[in-house]
């Protein structure tokens, strides 16, 4: 059987709002596409209309005998777009189906990717761009003609960006922005915290309004209610990064716990919250987070004692009243 034996005349209501939506194809947003496709899945019509109407609006002989359709009286209408479809069809020669893919081919379903506690992954993406999650994080990649959206949903993730500057690479971290067009940055979402660092080129930051500019070997911290924290890399830390280790210079506790829990199905806590605030130096590697726990302990003069499903970190001595 060929692929257009099963075809059949669209209706005159589904070339008529194909019609409509051709006309709108230059303009669509991310959100008219997915409008489009799921119009498209609503009846076996609506492909073929689509696929004829677009066929009509490249030839202008059949574009002129469809304007004149949607003037002529209601009574004429249905005659006459059958008959430009029917020559449309005839002139086409293919199913319905091949005529719509080129234009829908530009949207890419959404792809969701996640790690479990303690396990790393690696995902290449369709434009080559490569996506590595940390431990117990996940992702959702969006593309279309116009962009590369990313949405970081938990955790921490470096991308490797495949350059093109027709389509911008966006990664949104709660209400964080970041922009590149080719380059090697991460983006971890961090107890109350958003960290951007760049392994390699520059990236745009957005929060609030607000644009800053980050560049190879340079971080970022943007937390709730305080003023942004910046910094330089160690020259070795893609590589630290990516063997788990976690460097940390005055960073306050509740960060290393945060990070420390995507390996651990024994989560760390903390009784009083304000312990959080206690700044932590040391180098720990993540994915021995019992090791990494009694170096933070013993720095910080504090003791780890188990309560059901987590460990809690409490103080040795208690505080002065």
């Amino acid at each position: 059987m060929r692929a257009n034996d099963n075809w059949r005349l669209p209706s005159e209501d589904e070339l008529e709002i194909a019609a409509d939506w051709v006309d709108r194809l230059p303009e669509l947003t991310p959100d008219d596409r997915q409008a489009l496709e799921a119009w498209l899945a609503g009846g076996p019509g609506r492909a073929a209309a689509f696929g004829l109407m677009r066929d009509t609006q490249r030839d202008t002989a059949l574009l002129d005998a469809a304007e004149r359709v949607r003037a002529a009286p209601v009574a004429n209408r249905t005659m006459r777009l059958g008959l430009i479809a029917a020559g449309v069809a005839m002139v086409a020669g293919l199913s319905a189906v091949v005529l719509v893919r080129p234009y829908l081919a530009g949207v890419e379903q959404p792809q969701e990717f996640a790690t479990p506690l303690g396990q790393r992954a690696e995902h290449q993406l369709s434009d080559k761009s490569v996506v590595t999650l940390a431990a117990d994080s996940g992702v959702s990649v969006r593309y279309s003609r116009g962009a590369r959206e990313i949405a970081l949903t938990k955790g921490d993730a470096v991308f490797d960006v495949t350059k093109d500057a027709k389509r911008p690479f966006r990664v949104q971290a709660g209400d964080t922005q970041v922009t590149a067009v080719g380059t090697t940055f991460e983006v971890e979402l961090v107890s109350d915290a958003v960290q951007v660092r760049v392994f390699d080129g520059m990236v745009r930051v957005n929060r609030d309004g607000a644009e800053r500019r980050v560049g190879k070997g340079e971080w970022l911290m943007l937390a709730s209610n305080r003023a942004p924290v910046a910094g330089r890399l160690e020259a070795d830390s893609y590589q630290a990064w990516r063997s788990d280790w976690l460097d940390a210079d005055g960073l306050p506790l509740k960060y290393v716990i945060a990070r420390l829990n995507r390996y651990t199905t024994q989560s760390v806590a903390l009784h009083d919250p304000g312990l959080g605030e206690l700044k932590v130096t040391g180098r720990f590697k993540l994915d021995r987070p019992t090791e990494s726990l009694t170096m933070i302990a013993a720095l910080l003069d504090m003791k780890a004692h188990p309560e059901g499903r987590r460990v809690y970190l409490t103080p040795r001595r208690a505080p002065a009243s």
